[in-house]
């Protein structure tokens, strides 16, 4: 756009929007996370920050991608996709730190085996994404974990850690909008999970 369309060629870039599904966790799962990344940190090098703040934390199924602004028709066939998906309650066990990332460090909890119940929930809603003619990016394959810390500066091998027991009774459409070096997350719906 040019500066006489209305734009400013100077200005700070606009804000960006992402749109994904995840599980969100309960406040005890919360509270147990926060447990596990604080007996993670006792026996690593401090490090600079809090970390993911607890309103961010979440495990990411599938990203539908990112825009400068969200668009609403992608927004509606996200939410037919949702009501497609039928699956079923289960518990997630997050017993092992890793640390993801090239560039930079990403402290991550995950399972050792993930349940069979979340492999087909990705998979299914995967399916339904596709029935809606919403095109996944591409990118790694499905590795389920909750980011418990960014830009960290040491970096360590798995290791286990006491288990935290999540139960999954529900899966979300959540909208992420970053400006100005912030991030927002928004809940646009959620769909439950039948025990």
């Amino acid at each position: 756009m040019s500066a006489a369309a209305g734009g400013d060629l100077f200005a700070a870039p606009a804000g960006l929007h992402s749109l994904f599904f995840a599980l969100l966790p309960d406040p005890a799962t919360v509270a147990a996370l926060g447990l596990a990344r604080t007996a993670l940190e006792a026996t690593l090098p401090p490090q600079r920050g809090a970390g993911i703040p607890e309103a961010r934390l979440h495990l990411t199924l599938h990203w539908l991608g990112e825009w400068s602004q969200l668009p609403p028709q992608a927004v509606a066939a996200a939410r037919q996709a949702a009501v497609l998906v039928q699956g079923e309650a289960f518990t997630l066990r997050l017993d092992q730190a890793d640390c993801f990332g090239h560039a930079e460090a990403i402290w991550v909890l995950r399972p050792s085996a993930s349940p069979a119940a979340l492999s087909a929930l990705h998979r299914d809603l995967a399916a339904a994404l596709a029935r809606q003619r919403l095109r996944l990016p591409g990118g790694p394959a499905f590795a389920p974990h909750v980011s418990l810390r960014r830009r960290a500066t040491a970096r360590f091998a798995a290791r286990s850690l006491p288990p935290v027991e999540w139960p999954v009774d529900g899966f979300a459409l959540v909208h992420s909008e970053r400006e100005a070096g912030r991030t927002a997350y928004h809940l646009i719906d959620r769909w439950p999970l039948p025990l």
